[in-house]
């Protein structure tokens, strides 16, 4: 099956739509046989379109807005999380540094030398700051002069480390971490301070458990699956990472993190999206980097509650337009149904009334010129009869012919009936309405054919209500009805068939009472193409010679001008029901003419 273009389709309903307003006739053959459901489908699309191409376009734009809102938002709280981070590193790197400026300014080279007092200071210190592992004070030769700590590094040549040769170039150096002689990570802050002396400089340190930094790095608020670390200029982890290695390991990592400003990089890792954020910690040789798996679901929450309201009512908005595009389609294409089922009604109507007025003048024709020769035949066979009476000389053959002359009077008689009543339907004479038992003038008819149906061995059921109310109507003109349609019914079913009369009240949904005459078959029934004919003049099913055509239309015209209706349901090979409804009083305004 070929995809169909959207649009085309719309074209397509759009010359429909404009073909249904100019030319229906032509519009309703594109549709199809089921016109009325194609119509629906391309209103519906077209409607939608039209009306949901505008909302269409709000969600779309509304879709971005948001997905950038929620980009910004996240990029801003990722920013303010390694913010307070490093700033919080920075400021335990600023209060280390800041003491040994103190102790270099409040103490002298021979002070701090000395061990004693080296170590009561550094008691003090560490009271104050647990952090703090040990203090050294090294001479301009690179020799600890003076130590205070836990382990036996009096004494220690420190010329050769990276530390202490950069040390000397800036005069306030923060370390990477490292091992050093006692084998255990960690870091040193060094101040140098300048003498007047031939001594030259001399140099105090501090070493820091790396522990601290660690603890300071992973208060970052962080979701399960994030990682916080710090590493160094050449990619070493001064901190342990939760993906990409140990202490002191080499960082796996692609990507070269740059020391100007706060940086952010959106990559896949494992097929799934991941945000990186680094910034440079000033006053240092680390980098602060920071892997975002997930969302904060706090930042998503709050950008939640404040956009989502939008979001709510752009689909509701939706989702209202489609139920009034399905509505207004139904309403429309039911209402062209409507109106086109009216029409097609009015056209057989007026083709009906039509005919029957071509009947009528047809009839009176007929009867108008049958009546003068009928009349000029009753006048001489009165003269003949006269002549036989009152003459002698035909008294010999006035038994001879006297009766045959009255029989020419009487089909005279007979043919002048006959052009009345011709005369009476052209000129559509008034109905005698009076009270009359449905049930009797069944009956009635039922006795004019008890013969045929008992020679046709035809079973015959009547299922006659018992209490009816007496109708207004006419009782002649009712029997007419009910015998054309019976004796329809019996040249349908043939021999051994089965013919129901069916008579009942039902009560209208204004109130009104209606009377209704079912006479059911179970015939060959009538086909669906042929039911649509039945009512019109001169169309029969029958074979030639056996139907004028006149019995169904004639019984359509006098069911309508006695404020009734009469209606057909037939299926082909299961039988045919004539259902004729009668109102059981005619209202003032309703009496038939």
């Amino acid at each position: 099956m070929t995809e169909q273009n959207p649009k085309a389709e719309i074209e397509k309903g759009v010359g429909v739509v404009r073909t249904l307003l100019t030319h229906p006739e032509e519009a309703l053959a594109l549709l199809g046989t089921d016109r009325y459901k194609a119509l629906k489908i391309r209103l519906f699309f077209l409607i939608g379109a039209l009306a949901g191409a505008p909302l269409l376009i709000l969600v779309i734009l509304g879709f971005f807005w948001l997905r950038a809102t929620i980009d910004e938002n996240f990029n801003n709280y990722l920013r303010w999380q390694m913010e307070n981070t490093k700033q919080s590193v920075e400021i335990f790197l600023r209060e280390k540094t800041s003491g040994l400026k103190f102790l270099v300014s409040a103490y002298s080279y021979d002070q701090l030398s000395n061990q004693r007092t080296l170590q009561e200071i550094f008691a003090k210190r560490k009271r104050e700051f647990s952090d703090l592992v040990d203090l050294g004070v090294i001479d301009s030769k690179g020799i600890q002069r003076a130590y205070a700590g836990p382990y036996d590094l009096l004494g220690k040549d420190y010329s050769s480390h990276d530390w202490y040769q950069k040390v000397l170039v800036r005069g306030v150096y923060v370390s990477d971490v490292f091992l050093g002689y006692r084998q255990i990570p960690h870091f040193v802050v060094a101040v140098k301070q300048e003498l007047s002396d031939p001594r030259g400089f001399w140099i105090i340190r501090a070493t820091i458990d790396i522990e601290t930094l660690t603890r300071l790095v992973s208060s970052a608020s962080l979701r399960e699956g994030d990682d916080a670390f710090v590493i160094n200029d050449d990619g070493i982890l001064q901190t342990p990472s939760r993906s990409y290695g140990r202490l002191l390991e080499r960082i796996r990592l692609d990507m070269i993190p740059e020391r100007r400003g706060f940086n952010l990089v959106k990559r896949q890792v494992a097929n799934a999206p991941v945000t990186f954020g680094y910034v440079a910690i000033r006053d240092s040789p680390w980098i602060l980097i920071a892997e975002f798996k997930s969302t904060s679901y706090a930042a998503m929450m709050d950008l939640l509650r404040r956009h989502m309201a939008a979001l709510y009512l752009v689909g509701g908005l939706i989702l209202i337009g489609i139920v009034m595009n399905y509505r207004t389609t139904r309403m429309v294409v039911n209402w062209i149904h409507k109106a086109d089922r009216e029409r097609e009604e009015a056209i057989s109507q007026t083709e009906h009334s039509a005919k029957l007025a071509s009947i009528g003048r047809l009839a009176a024709g007929v009867a108008h010129e049958i009546n003068n020769p009928l009349a000029i035949i009753n006048e001489k066979a009165g003269l003949m009869k006269d002549i036989l009476e009152f003459s002698e000389e035909a008294a010999s053959c006035k038994e001879k012919f006297l009766p045959l002359i009255l029989a020419i009077s009487g089909s005279v008689e007979r043919c002048r009936t006959i052009t009345h009543r011709l005369l009476g339907f052209a000129r559509r004479m008034d109905v005698k309405i009076e009270e009359i038992n449905v049930n009797d003038a069944v009956q009635e008819v039922i006795g004019f054919l008890e013969r045929e149906i008992l020679y046709r061995n035809i079973h015959l059921q009547l299922n006659l209500a018992e209490g009816l109310p007496r109708i207004e109507s006419d009782r002649g003109q009712l029997q007419q009805v009910f015998l054309n349609i019976i004796n329809n019914a019996i040249d349908a079913v043939g021999e051994g068939g089965i013919i129901t009369v069916t008579t009942r009240v039902i009560i209208l949904p204004d109130g009104r009472n209606q009377l209704r005459v079912i006479i059911r078959d179970n015939g060959q029934g009538i086909p669906k193409e042929v039911l649509k004919h039945i009512f019109e003049p001169f169309y029969t099913t029958k074979e030639k010679g056996k139907g004028t055509g006149l019995g169904l239309s004639l019984s359509y015209g006098i069911i309508q001008r006695l404020g009734g209706t009469i209606e057909v349901e037939s299926v082909t090979g299961k039988g045919t029901a004539f259902t004729i409804a009668l109102p059981v009083r005619i209202e003032e305004g309703e009496k038939p003419a």
